[in-house]
């Protein structure tokens, strides 16, 4: 055996042994450990920040292995000299020695190498530019300008504050996030995976584009768990994709519904890709109140993300898939209902009162005796470890980008630079709800870009929050505003994650997918315009109200369906679809209802009209004589 694979088996079995040590630690912590924060963060990122380094070596000759040694060594230092000194705070609040300070520049620029190494460049060069303002601030004229900070004061600030890089950011990462992603490697280990794809094939594989169907619902399964939605295009693309491209379905298309589908798991209650929790956290909602409030924004979602795919299988002749080949959704259910007991019996202990970090340890034992159960011959001892290590794996990007969100949100709380920017759209806006809705959309899809929904969340919570909240906003809408451009931002360019993942696997063109993807995702781009103005679509308010709020966005949703696909009985041309376009979304809007009836009026004479022209085998296909109806 060379050096070189010596050396990366011994680098494989360190990291195997640090993702096996890690996954106890957070289990024991989840059921009888009582951490404080900074100690369960400072040991979260100890280990974490170790993988990354030991997973993404530098590529620096001969000096490299030192190089990376070093940063782990340094990593691990000032993890526990977080954990030293707070616990001497407690007796000398402020006083920080010189070795404080050191330690505090080491750990930042550290984040800002290690993040780098997880995340790419984008996120460590916004830290880089909020860092550059802290200390600049004080030259930048008007509202924007600064006190003097020195170096030593934004360091230490940055380090021990709770908003800093060892504070809530970071500490949701350790208590809530990987518990659920863990969750999903070990219920993936058991084959649920494979259930659930199954069963969304048996209940929508003999409608038009079966495959793509059970793309979409197989992705909001897995994704509500997983919590990312590129790491989901991952997971279930690699399968549902080619079955897509091999019914028939353009390769940017099919690549568009598994980003698209992917994606909107992190909206889709009950889990929400353990946002949920995060925003439970971070404005004292409660957990259940906020599942029930984003349930059906997140059903009309993939509803009309399901009835486009059916309408593109119609408009581009895909055959409906053969029952024979499809299993019955009884015999499926009969064969894996044990793969639907851990999720029932996390969200049971949940809404029971329990806490969420112990609901998750219940969940992931339970999940372990159903793989014993289901696919004994899968949960070895080997398997098991290498899930406990997929777990870090997938949680790595997501803490780095926890951690250095924590460099973003303590420069912005040292500063103030979230109340003026706050102040700086309103002021924009002019107080104009809808003005400041579409500057609070663009700020979330720009920051948003790049980052886990988690960390794309608490981002936008601190910085563009207050002034829908100022607005009129109500606290539940405004949050969920947030968090679903900070989701949708994974399939908006430029960086469009989720699209990359797909286009990779599809083969398709990324601007391409892109565009495609935008098109089936428009509901999660109006739905959250409409419950800011009016909380009925959130189950908020008079029950009459939220009734009728209900069914026109269903009607709304396949209305804007048809305007999507571009077909009805026939390919429509693009005036046809604008005006359909309009009309669903004067439908989806829920008050007042002259909208509505306005909205349904045009929807009835622009499908009437186009019904007529097919029942008159029009030569042009999609052509209205709008002029008739003048």
């Amino acid at each position: 055996m060379t050096e070189k694979l010596k050396h990366q088996k011994m680098v494989d079995m360190i990291a195997l042994g640090m993702s096996v040590v890690l996954c106890l630690f957070h289990m024991f912590s989840a059921s009888y450990g009582t951490w404080t924060s900074y100690v369960l963060a400072a040991v979260h990122w100890g280990f974490i920040g170790s993988y990354i380094v030991l997973r993404k070596p530098t590529k620096l000759k001969y000096i490299g292995p030192v190089y990376d040694a070093v940063i782990i060594m340094l990593t691990i230092y000032t993890c526990y000299h977080q954990v030293a000194m707070q616990e001497r705070l407690v007796t000398q609040a402020g006083l920080y020695t010189t070795e404080d300070i050191i330690v505090a520049v080491i750990a930042v620029l550290l984040v800002l190498e290690v993040g780098r190494r997880a995340v790419g460049k984008i996120l460590p060069l916004i830290g880089v530019a909020f860092l550059l303002y802290c200390y600049f601030g004080n030259m930048v004229p008007g509202l924007m300008k600064t006190t003097r900070f020195t170096v030593n004061r934004i360091a230490i600030f940055i380090y021990t504050s709770s908003d800093g890089i060892f504070g809530q950011t970071l500490y949701v990462s350790a208590k809530y996030i990987f518990l659920f992603i863990l969750f999903g490697s070990i219920l993936e280990l058991t084959g649920a995976g494979a259930f659930f794809v199954d069963l969304a094939f048996a209940f929508v594989g003999k409608a038009r584009g079966g495959p793509a169907q059970a793309a979409v619902y197989s992705s909001m399964l897995m994704g509500t768990i997983n919590g990312s939605g590129a790491a989901n295009v991952v997971t279930t693309g690699t399968f549902t994709i080619p079955l897509m491209k091999k019914i028939g379905i353009r390769p940017s298309t099919a690549g568009a519904i598994e980003a698209v589908a992917s994606s909107g798991g992190q909206i889709m209650p009950p889990v929400m890709g353990a946002v949920a929790f995060l925003m439970a956290e971070m404005t004292g909602i409660d957990y259940a109140k906020i599942a029930l409030a984003a349930l059906v924004p997140a059903i009309l979602y993939y509803m009309t993300l399901s009835l486009s795919v059916y309408l593109i299988a119609r408009r581009d002749n895909i055959a409906a898939g053969n029952p024979e080949d499809i299993k019955k959704p009884r015999e499926v259910l009969k064969e894996g209902w044990l793969f639907i007991v851990p999720l029932l019996v996390l969200v049971a202990l949940i809404i029971s009162g329990m806490s969420v970090q112990l609901s998750a340890f219940y969940s992931i034992i339970v999940t372990l005796i159903v793989g014993f159960i289901k696919n004994r011959r899968n949960m070895t001892v080997g398997n098991i470890l290498g899930a406990c290590e997929n777990s870090v794996k997938s949680i790595a990007p997501v803490a780095a980008a926890c951690i250095l969100a924590g460099i973003i949100m303590g420069s912005m709380s040292l500063t103030g630079f979230g109340l003026k920017i706050s102040s700086l759209i309103e002021m924009i806006s002019g107080g104009n709800l809808l003005f400041a809705l579409l500057l609070s959309m663009a700020a979330s899809l720009l920051l948003g870009m790049g980052l886990p929904t988690s960390a794309a969340y608490m981002v936008l919570a601190v910085l563009v929050a207050p002034v829908l909240l100022n607005l009129g906003v109500s606290k539940m809408a405004a949050h969920l505003f947030l968090l679903y451009f900070g989701a949708i931002s994974t399939i908006t360019p430029p960086v469009a994650l989720s699209v990359f993942a797909a286009s990779g696997i599809s083969g398709a063109g990324v601007w391409e997918t892109g565009w495609d993807a935008l098109k089936l995702a428009s509901t999660g781009f109006i739905i959250p315009f409409i419950f800011a103005f009016d909380n009925s679509l959130l189950l908020m308010g008079n029950p009459g109200m939220i009734v009728i709020a209900v069914v026109t966005a269903v009607i709304g949703c396949m209305i804007l369906s048809v305007a999507v696909s571009g077909w009805l009985v026939h390919n429509l041309n693009v005036g046809t679809r604008l005006l359909l376009l309009v009309a669903g979304v004067c439908m989806i809007i829920s008050n007042p209802l002259w909208i509505n009836a306005a909205g349904l009026a045009l929807a009835v004479i622009v499908i009437v009209t186009v019904l007529r022209a097919n029942q008159n085998n029009t030569k042009t296909e999609g052509y209205v004589n709008y002029g008739k109806l003048l």
